[in-house]
């Protein structure tokens, strides 16, 4: 299902945060979002799962995600925040996994269904191992692995990480973003990321978003995108683009702050 957004734009009271935009990202797609600090990138992704007051459209499955209930928006998003607060409960995981698919309903006529799908997604994942620990025993790379399958579930349309290689080391960085991109690719759903290394959004995403003080930049292919002029001008910092791996995607090199 394409994400298409509309006239996007989120405001917070008087102040506009992300300027109205618009964006269409095709089903198996990856889309880095990129931009300073302040730019607006965890505005912009909490505007789509109804955390941040947003207007225009956000169209997905035919379903307005700015117009869904919060149990509609819950069975096509699935979010990961940077802080993973939740996670700090005693409930195991599998406990989590089934806690995560009721949507805020109290109900529990699919019980059979749950299991399934929590069984199902860990294994997908690699997660099996897991199923009885309690996150808060352990370490940050696997609970970050465990909020993404939190997310996931649900089986959600479009999947929504905001800094997820943030408080990772390289290893993990490279571990979470190669099943994001494996499932975003198999199971042909929509993926918005935010990151900060942009070596990392041209190995793995398919476009790039860079927002700029809330004004989106022009979206695509990342070679396009993440260029020498840009990154001068947006993030004050001189560098050098190369190809590697036999052009397969590029690498950025910082040289200096632009003075």
């Amino acid at each position: 299902m394409t994400l298409a957004l509309q006239n996007y734009q989120v405001s917070i009271g008087a102040r506009q945060i992300v300027q109205p935009m618009a964006l269409t990202v095709q089903p198996g797609e990856l889309l880095a979002v990129l931009g300073p600090n302040g730019a607006g990138k965890s505005t912009f992704m909490k505007g789509l799962c109804g955390l941040r007051p947003a207007q225009g459209l956000a169209m997905i499955g035919g379903v307005d995600l700015l117009r869904a209930t919060p149990f509609q928006r819950s069975t096509m998003v699935g979010y990961v925040a940077q802080d993973l607060a939740h996670l700090s409960v005693l409930m195991t995981v599998f406990e989590l996994m089934l806690l995560a698919q009721s949507g805020g309903r109290h109900s529990w006529r699919v019980a059979n269904e749950n299991f399934v799908r929590a069984e199902e997604t860990l294994k997908i994942l690699g997660l099996a191992r897991f199923a009885n620990a309690r996150p808060i025993t352990l370490s940050g790379g696997e609970r970050q692995m465990i909020a993404l399958a939190l997310a996931l579930v649900r089986r959600p349309k479009l999947l929504l990480l905001d800094e997820p290689t943030s408080a990772l080391d390289l290893a993990n960085q490279l571990q979470m973003l190669d099943v994001v991109a494996a499932y975003t690719r198999d199971f042909n759903i929509v993926t918005l990321v935010i990151l900060h290394d942009m070596n990392l959004a041209t190995r793995y995403a398919n476009k790039a978003l860079v927002l700029d003080r809330g004004r989106a930049l022009p979206v695509g292919p990342c070679r396009d995108v993440l260029t020498p002029a840009m990154i001068a001008e947006i993030y004050g910092v001189h560098c050098k683009v190369v190809e590697v791996d036999e052009g397969r995607f590029t690498a950025i090199y910082p040289l200096s702050l632009r003075r």
